[in-house]
């Protein structure tokens, strides 16, 4: 059942990366797969499940940084992959802001933010919220990015503009990690 499963995400996926998320209904995944729309039902339980799902799957291509990088250049990875993911998947990341996030994917890269954090020196009583502000200013900015916020001629200075704004990001952590 595995496979199926992985099979209908990927084509949920498919058709929000080709015709936008209000495309991504159950009877468009199951003419897609081959099945009907009830049998549909035997693998996601229903839509909510199926934006989780693909949510999940958009996710799980965010590839973990190595674990001997330092903490600044770990988080820096992990937000050039989210902005990588963004563009192969625009629809889809959206539902990070629309969706409670607690797959295994996402779980993952906050993991791996609260990690880097740890090994900053940021007392634990603060990661979760600054795990929210970092997350919500990459996500943020790379929905804003690929739903056309921003002027597609400007790429270049959008991805320094990114990345000062992540140094800026990375200055509050350091600030956070001292102030005790």
């Amino acid at each position: 059942m595995a496979p199926r499963k992985n099979q209908i995400l990927s084509t949920a996926l498919e058709i929000a990366d080709e015709f936008g998320l209000d495309a991504v209904t159950m009877r468009a995944v199951a003419n897609r797969v081959g099945i009907t729309p009830m049998a549909l039902y035997r693998h996601v339980e229903d839509k909510e499940a199926l934006l989780d799902g693909m949510l999940e799957l958009a996710m799980s291509e965010v590839p973990a940084p190595p674990a001997d990088l330092g903490w600044e250049a770990r988080l820096t990875e992990l937000a050039g992959g989210v902005r990588d993911m963004a563009r192969r998947h625009p629809a889809a990341i959206g539902l990070a802001f629309s969706r409670p996030g607690y797959t295994p994917g996402v779980r993952r890269l906050v993991g791996a933010i609260h990690e880097a954090f740890a090994d900053a020196g940021v007392p634990e009583r603060h990661r979760a919220r600054l795990e929210r502000m970092v997350s919500t200013f990459v996500v943020g900015f790379a929905v804003s990015e690929v739903s056309g916020r921003f002027p597609h001629d400007q790429a270049e200075g959008l991805a320094r503009e990114f990345a000062r704004d992540l140094r800026d990001l990375m200055g509050v952590v350091r600030a956070v990690a001292t102030e005790d």
